[in-house]
Parts: C-alpha cells; sequence; structure tokens
C-alpha cells in the first residue's frame, strides 16, 4: 500500500521518529481507504455458522485518519472441531470459538470488548498458537493410575537427565499471533457465555457498536507493551543483556541444577530402602568408586592372568570334543597305514623291474 519514488533519509539514532523524514511516504488517500475498508453494510451478519462482530481499529492511524473495520466471527465453542476441549474439560457450555483475531489480540482485549458491546465477563482466552496449559489430574484419574498393573520402566528415560534451567526471558516483550491464529473465550459460567452470545448478534452487522475502538477501555492496571519502535527498541536491549545480569543468571540456573541433582540422589536412596505400595525394593547401582589399586595388588592380578594364559584352552572338556577327537586320531592312523601300504608296493614293483 505504502511506496516511495525517492530514497527516504532516516536518522542515525533510530529511538525517535521526530528525527526521521518521512516526507517522501505518500499518505494514503481516500479512495485507497474505501478499497481495503469493508463497511459493515456490505459484510453478511451469518457466515458458515458464524456470526460477524465488526470492530473499528485505528491500525492506518499513522497515514489515515480514517478508521478501519476489522471482522471477528464468533460462535459457541463446539469440541467436536475444536481440540482444545480434551484438555480443558471444563470450559464445555461456557466458551465461544473467535475466528479472524487482530495480531495483537491479548485477553485484555477481549474482556475490554465484551465489556463494552455488553457481554459476560471472560475468566481466560485460549489462542490456537499458544501452549495449553497442564490440568491438574483428578481423583478418579488418580485411581486409575494406581489400580493398573506394576510395568517395568524404561531405564533409559529413568536416567535422562534434562536440561536444568531457570526460563530464558522472552527477547519479545510480547507475543503477536501469526495470520490464521484463532481463540477461545472461556467465561465465568454460561450465562455470562450466553449473554456474550447474544450481544454479539445485538451488536453485528446490521447494527454495528460504532462507538467502540479494538484496545479502549483496557485500564490502567493490565499495561500492554507498545508496538512500533519501542518494541523494537525493548527487543535489542533483550538481545544484548546486562553482563552482571547475564553472569547472576547463569549463577542460578547452575545452581538449581546442582540442586535438582542431589533431590534425585536423596530420592533414589530413598527408593532403595524402602518397598513400594505392592511390596517390591527398587535395585539400584551402587555410585560408590572402586579404591585405587596399589602397585602388589596389581602384581598379584598380572600373576593370575599369566597362570590362566598358560593353562590355555582344554577343547576336549565336552564330550562331543572327545568323541571328535577320536576320529581325527583314527583318520590319521588310516591315512599313515595307506602311506605305508603304498610304499610297500612301490618296492616290490622296483624289485621286480631289477631281476
Amino acid at each position: 500500500m505504502l511506496y516511495t519514488d525517492t530514497p527516504v533519509t532516516m536518522a542515525r539514532d533510530p529511538s525517535s521518529l521526530d528525527s526521521a523524514d518521512l516526507s517522501a511516504f505518500k499518505v494514503l488517500d481516500p479512495a485507497t481507504i474505501a478499497s481495503i475498508n469493508l463497511l459493515p453494510s456490505n459484510v453478511p451478519k451469518i457466515h458458515k455458522g458464524l456470526t460477524a462482530l465488526p470492530v473499528r481499529s485505528n491500525s492506518l492511524g499513522a497515514f489515515s485518519s480514517e478508521p478501519v473495520f476489522h471482522y471477528l466471527y464468533v460462535k459457541p465453542h463446539d469440541p467436536q472441531y475444536t481440540p482444545v476441549i480434551n484438555a480443558n474439560p471444563n470450559i464445555n457450555g461456557r466458551s465461544l470459538y473467535i475466528s479472524s483475531i487482530p495480531f495483537d489480540s491479548t485477553v485484555h482485549h477481549f474482556r475490554a470488548l465484551f465489556t463494552a458491546i455488553g457481554g459476560g465477563r471472560i475468566e481466560t482466552v485460549i489462542f490456537s498458537d499458544e501452549p495449553l496449559q497442564p490440568q491438574p489430574s483428578t481423583a478418579d484419574e488418580n485411581n486409575i493410575l494406581k489400580n493398573r498393573k506394576r510395568k517395568r520402566s524404561n531405564p533409559a528415560a529413568a536416567n535422562k537427565q534434562t536440561a536444568e534451567t531457570t526460563p530464558w526471558p522472552s527477547l519479545w516483550n510480547r507475543k503477536l499471533h501469526l495470520p490464521g491464529t484463532t481463540a477461545v473465550a472461556v467465561f465465568i459460567d454460561k450465562t455470562a457465555c450466553d449473554l456474550a452470545m447474544k450481544a454479539v448478534a445485538d451488536n453485528s452487522t446490521d447494527n454495528p457498536n460504532l462507538d467502540y475502538f479494538w484496545g479502549d477501555g483496557i485500564g490502567k492496571g493490565n499495561s500492554i507493551p507498545e508496538l512500533g519502535i519501542s518494541r523494537y527498541e525493548d527487543h535489542m536491549e533483550r538481545m544484548f543483556p546486562d553482563q552482571e545480569w547475564a553472569q547472576k543468571f547463569v549463577d542460578d540456573s547452575l545452581e538449581a541444577y546442582d540442586n535438582r541433582l542431589k533431590r534425585e540422589e536423596e530420592e533414589r536412596r530413598r527408593k532403595a530402602n524402602e518397598p513400594d505400595e505392592d511390596g517390591f525394593v527398587t535395585v539400584i547401582r551402587s555410585s560408590r568408586p572402586r579404591p585405587i589399586l596399589s602397585a602388589e595388588e596389581i602384581a598379584e592380578r598380572l600373576k593370575k592372568e599369566e597362570k590362566k594364559a598358560k593353562k590355555g584352552f582344554y577343547p576336549d572338556f565336552y564330550r562331543f570334543q572327545q568323541r571328535e577327537l577320536r576320529k581325527e586320531q583314527a583318520n590319521q592312523l588310516l591315512s599313515q597305514f595307506e602311506d605305508a601300504k603304498r610304499q610297500v608296493r612301490e618296492r616290490k614293483d622296483s624289485r621286480k623291474h631289477k631281476s
């Protein structure tokens, strides 16, 4: 949308946009804005079972004073088509599925949105591009695990050492969503969810809320890092942290790793002396180092090895070896007898020729 015919002279210090020469950029004209800004009257209210919710945005505020419309598509959350329900079974019946979310969406944005249009209170928002939080196991699941048959554990997996560490801070101060990301808004109860869906239908394209802009009403307590050049300045600071902070981070991580190894060793020794629920005692290999051999002990071992080498290998230890040995000796005697007969016959023949 934006282009320039002449080179743009930027300031050497990128910390301020005021020092940059942006005169070469062309401001979007009204015709261009109208081509990318689809009015609610031209958008159907229902699309493939989802209700369109228009939201005004100032995303082009730097180039145009006219706000543009962004459309969210909302419907009751169906666990059959979205696997989020499998990891969070307790949100069934009190959640809404939201598609075509803005790239800067946060839980605070959706709370402010549904508060503005008269919806219910949101408990949390689950985004499709973020990992799900592990759910605590219930009492029934714990009983099932206890009643399962005891299986031999995999020693390779048991001895595998994972990297111990305090999580490395993110290089970005906030997460931005990729195109196509969806969300599931979880409300405090089913009544709040039904109220929110009714508010979406009331504020759809046939009666849009033209007073609300995306991001308004978030509140001072829920501060969200700004986008733009300040985001990249913070990113540069996170990429090159202070040396003292980095050294402290490394020291704390190594200390946590050592503490984890000590705890695992103590737990291993405790299990070696206590039977489990089935009455089995875990057998472990001793970790005590072997004492260093003295010169006399080394010489004694060498003598024993020499004696073993002198004794050699006994090929006739088993019966089948003795039978094979006797057969071989008989074959050798038979071969010698045949050679002696041949020599006698040759001598007789030589005497006949002489006479």
